[in-house]
């Protein structure tokens, strides 16, 4: 084992103590003690400076000054070293002064000819090392209280300080402060695509390009779930619009990639500055800034709004132009809704006619939509739910059309080489079905529905509430109606049957909770 070396400082006139100590200390073999001499304060004091020691050994009396008065010093000067002083024998009191100053121990000069020398500097460096150590803790813990846990930017409660002190500075010294609030557009169907942990690897990244765009001065905090906010000091509102124009460039033409998954993001930015009208403290700036996001998501996302620009548009009269929109987009609703039932009928009726023969494709589709709604009301969801789920159960497997027939028709079991084809099928849908731009909250149930519960399924091997809700409602129901139909080579089980493998798959292929939801509404009479 190598041996650990400790630098000492020896402050003494005395060239017998020094001695003394050099040869008391040499007969130990795992440590290597190695030596410097300071022979007055000022020496003691530029050595220090100069070099690290692990310890600094000290006479009551030097050179121009005392021990005691070196003690202030090095405390004054926070140079944080242990310190062990002599002493002469009966001068214990001295001693005890000076442990309550700082030292670490005190030794008389009969002491440093024996083994209570080497005793004393190893607790004094042992106890140097559990205080550094909770020196780092205390720091790391500091760290974490006012920094964001996935991102590493600054937290929502730490942004709320620094503000209220910028805002302060900004008052003191009359100069402009911004603000930039800025939020993911439709980060939620990230999260129902691809899963949470995509997600946050999502957000990790944003943050990553935020810390990129900014100057040093500039203070970037995580707001809350996918929300973003930037204090710039010293910025006026105009060169707060060119970093806002140059992070919502960045964000366009970026594209997260994590292992085979990519998907695009874009950024909407609320701007505000000391220099609206209405501010007088950080809360108007921070909910100017809010107000401002608010009206580029409703510009239509991925666009950058000041605080001005909404107050100039409300005094356009807006709001009368608003109730006109939402009363067009409600009737538009009502028209798309039809054009999805029939976008879905005329999907079936397109895969019987490319697949001929392949008709109990939609057959089942259907019965798996019934039996889909069922659970969904078993489980209350809302109404608007419980259609995307159906709408999702009817389409699972549009995908299909881009099997070869002969392995859709196959009576026999499926190689290996024809399997990996069939699980091909949930990709191919979502690509197809996602040009219609119709169906955008069902395609992550239609991606994830052969994912399983412990993280062993496909295409992303998501595992528990990662998968997408309907997606967990989806594969309960579909697997009930595969046992419960004839094929070519199996026999329908009884529902008796069916319902004892879901259990027995439960927690393994389904989501427990789901399964003793479905089994209730399954065997409750009609």
């Amino acid at each position: 084992m190598p041996k650990q070396d400790v630098f000492i400082l020896v402050a003494d006139n005395n060239h017998p103590n020094i001695e003394a100590i050099k040869s008391t200390l040499a007969h130990y073999n795992d440590i290597s003690y190695k030596f410097d001499i300071a022979h007055t304060g000022k020496d003691i004091i530029e050595k220090t400076e100069r070099d690290k020691f692990d310890l600094l050994l000290i006479n009551r009396t030097i050179t121009g000054t005392s021990g005691i008065k070196m003690l202030d010093e090095i405390h004054k000067k926070k140079l944080e070293m242990p310190v062990i002083i002599i002493v002469e024998e009966g001068d214990e009191k001295l001693g005890v002064e000076a442990m309550d100053k700082g030292a670490y121990d005190y030794l008389t000069k009969e002491e440093i000819k024996t083994v209570a020398l080497s005793r004393a500097i190893r607790r004094a460096i042992q106890r140097k090392k559990l205080e550094d150590d909770v020196k780092e803790s205390i720091a790391k813990l500091e760290k974490l209280a006012i920094r964001d846990g996935l991102t590493g930017l600054f937290n929502h409660r730490h942004f709320h300080e620094v503000i209220k002190n910028e805002y302060k500075k900004s008052k003191r010294h009359l100069q402009p402060l911004s603000c930039i609030m800025l939020d993911l557009d439709h980060f939620k169907s990230i999260n129902d695509s691809y899963g949470h942990p995509f997600g946050d690897y999502v957000l990790i990244k944003s943050a990553e390009i935020l810390k990129k765009l900014v100057r040093d001065t500039d203070f970037v905090a995580r707001y809350g779930g996918e929300e973003f906010i930037i204090i710039l000091p010293n910025t006026e509102l105009e060169g707060a619009f060119i970093l806002a124009e140059r992070i919502r460039n960045a964000f366009e033409n970026n594209v997260f990639r994590k292992d085979e998954i990519s998907s695009t993001a874009t950024i909407s930015i609320g701007l505000s500055s000391t220099s609206d009208n209405n501010v007088a403290g950080e809360t108007d700036l921070i909910a100017n800034a809010d107000k401002a996001l608010y009206r580029a998501k409703w510009r239509g996302r991925n666009n950058v709004c000041t605080y001005e620009e909404t107050e100039f548009e409300g005094a356009a009269g807006i709001k009368e132009e608003e109730k006109k929109i939402k009363d067009f987009y409600n009737k538009l609703e009502s028209v798309n809704e039809n054009i999805k039932e029939t976008c879905i009928e005329s999907a079936h009726n397109i895969l019987c006619e490319l697949n001929n023969g392949c008709n109990y494709i939609n057959e089942h589709s259907v019965r798996v939509s019934n039996y889909a709604e069922k659970l969904t009301k078993g489980l209350l969801m809302s109404d608007e739910d419980v259609i995307v789920i159906k709408r999702a159960a009817l389409l699972h497997d549009i995908g299909l059309v881009g099997i070869n027939s002969k392995v859709l028709k196959k009576s026999g079991k499926l190689t290996d080489a024809e399997y990996r084809l069939i699980k091909r099928h949930a990709n191919i849908g979502v690509k197809i079905i996602e040009k219609t731009k119709l169906f955008h909250k069902e395609l992550p149930i239609i991606l994830h529905h052969h994912e399983r519960f412990d993280g062993s399924g496909y295409p992303h091997k998501l595992k528990g509430d990662n998968i997408p809700y309907g997606a967990r409602i989806l594969a309960i129901a579909e697997a009930y109606d595969v046992m419960r139909s004839d094929t070519p080579y199996k026999k329908a089980a009884s529902s008796k049957d069916a319902i004892a493998e879901l259990k027995g798959c439960a927690g393994k292929q389904f989501d427990p909770h789901m399964v003793n939801v479905f089994v209730k509404v399954i065997e409750k009479p009609k």
